[in-house]
């Protein structure tokens, strides 16, 4: 009796010691990974509208400044700012953008000899194991290093996610982890292999009103090369019934101090779609259909590719403060 109990004793601590022992080992081999990746990221800052956060992080992606970060109301702001892993802060500016996929390229005036250099093909296979780091909750804010999440690749897919019926959140490849990125301030945040590779980055929250979950996914690091370098091709997005006439918002800008002016509304039309989301006069309109907006000339060049009937996002600032809507253009008399 007293052998059986002992060879069960033993077959316990066996079963309990094996994994315990295998995560401290697998924990340990992420030490370098992890530091690698640390000195490639970067902590993003810009402007802030309601309950919307100002915040996310980014991976530095060449040796001249260029990073890549998740597309956001932050970046509509005049002040976008980056800190890097040793606490210095540069000022960042917007090079481009992709709706579809939710990111954003910035450039800063600095050298990054301390990059990822980012591959055309798939990195990292279906369960393997990853960390995933990011500015998750704005815990990192100076020299404080990245947040980290260790999960493995769950799986690799394409999907088209909404924010609502008729506005995109996300139309593309990603990868899906088995690890929480899905928080404020993570967008951006880097996942990368045992063997320091970089798998992709941590994209945008996306939740399901209907599952009440979150997604954790990542872009792949292809899709960013393609990206960055301007290659990049998707599949196209449904096409709006082309019109004779002319889209209109319904607001008037103040244009007597020319095209070069800023884009600020003079007067709203009654009944129309910008009386009906809010929009007033003074307001600045910084994006439209989500290019920047610095110029009545930028405003108008974007109305011409407008088409009545497709919902479009316009960000404004009233005062202090950023307000992103959707409204549907209709036909200009």
């Amino acid at each position: 009796m007293n052998k059986r109990l002992l060879f069960v004793c033993t077959l316990m601590v066996w079963a309990i010691s094996v994994p315990t022992t295998h995560a401290q080992n697998l924990n340990g081999g992420f030490d370098e990974a992890i530091a690698w990746a640390q000195v490639r990221m970067v902590k993003v800052y810009g402007a802030t509208a309601g309950r919307v956060d100002g915040y996310s992080s980014g991976i530095i992606v060449s040796p001249d400044g260029l990073i890549v970060t998740m597309q956001g109301v932050y970046l509509d702001g005049m002040n976008t700012r980056v800190t890097m892993h040793d606490g210095t802060q540069h000022r960042a500016i917007v090079l481009r953008r992709n709706r579809a996929l939710q990111l954003a390229l910035l450039k800063i005036e600095a050298e990054t000899p301390e990059y990822f250099e980012l591959s055309a093909e798939d990195v990292g296979r279906k369960g393997d194991w990853v960390v995933a780091l990011s500015n998750a909750f704005k815990v990192a804010d100076g020299v404080e290093p990245m947040s980290v999440n260790l999960g493995i690749i769950s799986l690799r897919t394409s999907m088209e996610a909404r924010l609502s019926p008729r506005d995109v959140a996300y139309r593309g490849p990603l990868v899906l982890v088995d690890c929480i990125t899905s928080n404020p301030g993570a967008g951006g945040g880097a996942v990368v292999t045992q063997d320091k590779r970089l798998v992709g980055c941590i994209g945008r929250v996306i939740n399901s009103s209907d599952t009440n979950t979150r997604l954790n996914y990542a872009v792949p690091c292809g899709v960013l090369n393609g990206f960055v370098d301007g290659t990049l091709e998707l599949e196209p997005e449904t096409a709006v019934a082309a019109s004779d006439k002319p889209a209109d918002l319904g607001l008037r800008l103040f244009r007597i101090g020319g095209r070069r002016a800023p884009a600020y509304i003079d007067r709203i039309i009654n009944g129309s779609p910008a009386e009906q989301v809010g929009l007033r006069p003074d307001d600045l309109v910084i994006s439209l259909n989500g290019e920047k907006i610095g110029t009545i000339r930028e405003f108008d060049a974007v109305m011409e590719t407008i088409a009545p009937g497709q919902e479009i996002i316009i960000i404004v600032k009233r005062k202090q403060r950023l307000i992103r809507v959707p409204l549907t253009p209709i036909e200009k008399n």
